[in-house]
């Protein structure tokens, strides 16, 4: 893809316009927590293992960036830093790879992973993220494009006809089960998304820009660990992959079904999204609120761990805890840094 003077402006106005950092956020680090948990990997990434299967959500080890500070305009997966990253977890049992969207920030290290660390990972999202996949040779029989399956959100803008009933999709062990809901992103700035649209056929390479991985169907995710062999949800897991105006992004889930466990949020451009995030947890009602894609990935170092400035996250952290205020019994809300580790609730009735 060719990029514009116009397009680098863009970038270079968003790192300009970046305030200042949050300080003295109540960071979680915790480690050497026992099963059930789940992990955060830094920016988009999460991972957890459940009866021998493992579910890992779209992470970023790469962190190109421009002169080590500002967000690039020329990206391109590290495999040093993939695999120094991938070291330090256990993926091997890695059944089920989902991806919300297809920016490089959520996408550009999932080829490496799937082709070098996942052998037994199938990865889901929309049809942008299977083209790229394709792009990137990983094996035609470990992507599905669900697009046409997921769970059509009625109110959310631009408006789609459902193709045909919203469809789970299994793990090869059954004991994961996920629910793709379509959703969108939050604009960056001034009412625009980099990368928005889909990729276009006739691609031959991978995009060497940000502006090349374009975002494609965004979608949340549904994630039940399942108890076998009655099939039971013995915990439900609620992604929003990228801050969305209501209703995108939110589950239709029945009285008579399973409340949400887990509900995990996308910090970045939260402040653009409309009713974001308090119709999403009026909706779930969870007993954990996880948030992630909340820290610098441009500057970050072993160790250093600072907010991605102008992003407000210290008042995030505070909205959701006047939102979910009151429960019983109380929710707890982590802002983990990167490789953290969360314990999952104790099972619900």
């Amino acid at each position: 893809m060719r990029v514009t003077l116009g397009m680098v402006i863009l970038l270079l106005v968003q790192a300009a316009t970046y305030g200042g950092e949050d300080d003295n956020l109540n960071i979680w680090r915790g480690q050497g927590l026992a099963e059930p948990k789940i992990q955060y990997l830094g920016v988009g990434g999460w991972l957890l293992h459940w009866r021998g299967e493992g579910v890992l959500l779209a992470p970023l080890f790469s962190n190109p960036s421009m002169f080590g500070r500002w967000p690039p305009i020329a990206v391109k997966a590290d495999p040093q830093r993939i695999d120094a990253a991938i070291g330090k977890l256990q993926v091997d049992d890695v059944t089920m790879l989902l991806i919300g969207h297809g920016h490089y920030d959520h996408l550009l290290d999932v080829p490496w992973i799937m082709l070098h660390h996942a052998p037994a990972a199938m990865a889901y999202g929309s049809r942008t993220v299977v083209r790229m996949l394709h792009l990137a040779k990983v094996p035609a029989q470990r992507i599905k494009d669900v697009e046409d399956s997921m769970q059509v959100v009625a109110g959310c803008l631009p408006e789609r006809t459902a193709v045909s009933e919203p469809q789970w999709q299994t793990s090869s062990g059954g004991h994961i089960r996920a629910l793709p809901i379509q959703s969108m992103h939050a604009s960056h700035l001034l009412g625009y998304t980099i990368a928005s649209g889909e990729a276009p056929e006739g691609l031959t390479e991978l995009p060497g820009s940000v502006f090349g991985w374009k975002q494609g169907q965004s979608m949340a995710w549904l994630i039940d660990l399942l108890d076998k062999p009655n099939g039971e949800v013995a915990y439900r897991i609620h992604f929003q992959d990228s801050a969305a105006t209501a209703p995108c992004g939110i589950p239709v889930i029945g009285p008579k079904e399973k409340r949400v466990d887990v509900e995990i949020l996308g910090v970045g451009s939260w402040r653009h999204a409309h009713d974001y995030p308090g119709k999403l947890l009026q909706a779930t009602r969870p007993r954990l609120v996880l948030l992630g894609h909340w820290e610098n990935f441009f500057r970050n170092g072993p160790g250093l761990t600072k907010a991605l400035p102008g992003q407000h996250v210290a008042e995030l952290v505070d909205r959701v805890s006047s939102l979910v205020e009151g429960e019983t019994p109380p929710v707890q809300i982590y802002l983990p840094a990167p490789f953290a580790q969360m314990a999952l609730p104790q099972r619900s009735p």
